[in-house]
């Protein structure tokens, strides 16, 4: 029988996944599928990925453990695997707590994506899958309708049936100018660059951005015995807000799926970004009792105020924002699927950077430590800033807010996040084929995709044999920054990518 090779670019969370839940659905159909698999990822292992690979045990989950299995519909995996690895839990991470609402470290989780990986590859090999591993960068892509030709790095080409892209989230680009300048860092991952280079522990720093990336290097560097300050500096200054010790359950009333469903059919309109919002807002009116919105808006106010309220409202449970915004995350995909492009849009620019620091809020733990830096003078967060320039004279980074006031430091450290528009995507194989006109920009963010089946939208090829997931995808996807959404999405794919197979397979048969 005629041998399909099946193509991974990408070796984090997100090709992790795929690659399992194929091998997975091959062993178990009806009828053996001679396949190959060629999986492609730059560094040296496949499975953690930068963020899970930091070698920094204080670098804990944004996500609760209970949300982080790597196979569809078992969101408990991962807590399980802990409870098999106790032993090991109990020697390496004696803090970590073995059970679904605990936030362990993500070097850990990086051990169990690596873990499961190597299991999946045996059981692939003892089926007849040959299973080739590439440490190189694909730097380009041809796709056709009989496959795609992957090229490495090194000038190697890799034939293949059918392709995924899960190249991961890509460094942030926006502050190019600085990449020619001495003591700049493009990216807090991984988390050695920051040690090796800021090795004077009372330099200053300014740390791009005031995100759970931008967090994570503070941590880096505090937990590494760094004593001088260090200074985000974001343009809209909103930090994170603090996750509860645990999720309790909430139910919904007014922002339901239903309600939407009615709105848009009630109105005979499409769905807009300020739909969400009143109903966002409806829903938290409902608990709290009519509220002067003003006063919920947290730019350019004191973040350390702010922090400290939010770790009260934390262990109160009382963070109506995020206990709403967190019952939503299974419907959030279907929302997002309602909204046109122009309204997605109107959405990422109004509504995203708060409706991201509530539901991507950090653990109740690292929300204590940087309380306590932040009271301390040795952390501070400042707004309205997005201007920093290498000041060769004087050989320090000069920052200046929008309102004029500037300041100096030694380094600085991007941790903004990644693009989003194609155009400024700074992956390799994707650029390639966004140049030949082999992808198609989302308007929103990513390539243009089937959502139902995650194959990739090829102009003059009309059903490619090309796959994405994770940030390829993003806006198409919306929630690409969590595993659990992810590995939801890889289900259909992989479904996909397998139907593909049997009815190539029985075309041929059939003739």
């Amino acid at each position: 029988m005629h041998q399909r090779t099946i193509a991974i670019v990408g070796g984090g969370a997100s090709g992790t996944a795929t690659f399992i839940h194929l091998v997975l659905k091959l062993i178990l159909a009806p009828e053996p599928e001679p396949v190959a698999f060629a999986l492609i990822e730059k560094s040296d292992e496949i499975g953690p990925g930068l963020a899970y690979d930091t070698g920094q045990k204080g670098h804990l989950l944004n996500t609760s453990a209970g949300l982080m299995g790597i196979f569809a519909e078992e969101t408990d995996h991962f807590v399980d695997w802990m409870a098999e690895h106790r032993g090991i839990i109990e020697r390496e991470y004696p803090d970590t707590a073995i059970d679904a609402s605990s936030y362990p470290p993500r070097e850990l989780y990086g051990i169990y994506l690596r873990d499961v990986f190597e299991e999946y590859v045996d059981l692939a090999r003892q089926h007849g899958m040959p299973v080739d591993v590439y440490h190189e960068l694909a730097v380009d892509a041809t796709l056709t309708e009989d496959g795609a030709t992957i090229t490495l790095k090194s000038g190697q080409t890799i034939d293949a049936d059918v392709l995924v892209l899960a190249t991961g989230t890509p460094k942030s680009n926006n502050f190019k100018p600085l990449e020619a300048s001495p003591n700049y860092l493009d990216s807090p991952w991984p988390a050695s660059r920051i040690l090796q280079t800021i090795t004077d522990k009372d330099a200053s720093v300014c740390v791009l951005g005031a995100s759970l990336t931008a967090i994570d290097a503070v941590i880096t560097l505090v937990n590494n015995g760094h004593r001088g300050p260090i200074k985000l500096y974001s343009k809209d200054g909103l930090l994170p807000r603090v996750q509860s010790p645990e999720e309790k359950p909430f139910e919904r009333q007014v922002l339901t799926m239903a309600n939407v469903r009615k709105l848009i059919r009630e109105e005979q309109r499409t769905l807009r970004a300020s739909d969400l919002f009143r109903l966002f807002r409806a829903e938290v009116e409902r608990i709290l009792g009519p509220q002067d919105w003003k006063r919920f808006k947290r730019i350019g106010k004191n973040q350390l105020d702010l922090l400290t309220d939010d770790i009260r409202q934390a262990e109160d449970y009382a963070s109506v924002f995020q206990n709403i915004l967190y019952s939503t995350r299974h419907i959030s995909f279907d929302i997002w699927q309602l909204l046109p492009q122009d309204e997605r849009i109107r959405f990422m620019k109004w509504l995203k950077p708060y409706s991201d620091i509530n539901r991507h809020a950090m653990p109740l733990q690292n929300g204590k430590k940087l309380r306590d830096l932040l009271a301390s003078g040795q952390v501070t967060v400042t707004a309205y800033s997005d201007k920093v320039e290498w000041d060769d004279a004087n050989r320090r980074y000069t920052l200046t807010t929008e309102k004029g006031y500037t300041d100096t430091v030694d380094y600085v450290i991007n941790a903004t996040g990644p693009a989003t528009k194609a155009e400024k995507v700074q992956v390799p194989i994707l650029q390639k084929l966004l140049e030949k006109e082999q992808l198609l920009p989302c308007e929103a963010g990513g390539f243009q995709a089937d959502v139902n089946t995650m194959q990739l939208y090829v102009p003059g090829v009309e059903d490619a044999p090309a796959y994405g997931i994770g940030h390829v995808l993003v806006g198409e996807l919306f929630d690409t920054n969590a595993v659990w959404f992810n590995v939801e999405r890889v289900d259909p794919l992989t479904h996909a990518i397998i139907k593909r197979l049997q009815h190539e397979r029985t075309e041929r048969v059939t003739g």
